[in-house]
């Protein structure tokens, strides 16, 4: 029974990884669509990105059911949940079997995390970027008087040879 629950969390973590994988490829698909200005791309990638989300989200639930599982299975009980604090409590060979796996996901998490803030700065660079040429619009259309109102319809208006006076 234990062996099969440690190749179920087993399982569980490398499909967390693939994962992470796939969500840290988007954020790279999101980081070019927002280099390049591409509005379309970037909302196409974030409905995948939020898909994602949710299977990473179900996921780490089945793992923390597995823990669960594997706790009582060991009896174990711990002041505070952590991987360190678990695997020090099961046998030898679990933590030979699930400490490479777990380091590549840290480390991915790490580089997607980066990957993020560095998308987080493009975007609110493009933000700034749009509100200053929206602000710029604005005050060419106000310093060319253009505006819709009675006063500057007659500045602009054609002198008529014909008109409804006469």
């Amino acid at each position: 029974m234990s062996e099969k629950l440690k190749d179920d969390l087993l399982n569980i973590l490398k499909e967390e990884k693939a994962l992470y994988q796939k969500l840290f490829e988007i954020a790279e698909e999101k980081n070019e669509a927002l280099v390049s200005n591409n509005t379309d791309q970037l909302m196409e990638i974030v409905e995948n990105d939020r898909e994602v989300i949710s299977d990473i989200e179900a996921k780490d639930q089945e793992r923390n059911e597995k823990i669960q599982e594997i706790k009582a299975e060991f009896e174990i009980e711990l002041e505070k949940d952590s991987y360190s604090n678990l695997i020090k409590k099961l046998p030898e060979d679990w933590g030979e079997a699930l400490n490479p796996i777990r380091e590549e996901l840290i480390e991915l998490t790490d580089e997607f995390h980066s990957l993020n803030e560095q998308n987080q700065k493009l975007l609110e660079q493009a933000i700034e970027l749009n509100q200053i040429s929206f602000e710029t619009i604005v005050k060419s259309i106000k310093d060319q008087d253009t505006t819709y109102n009675k006063d500057a319809k007659k500045k602009k208006e054609q002198p008529r040879i014909i008109n409804k006076q006469g």
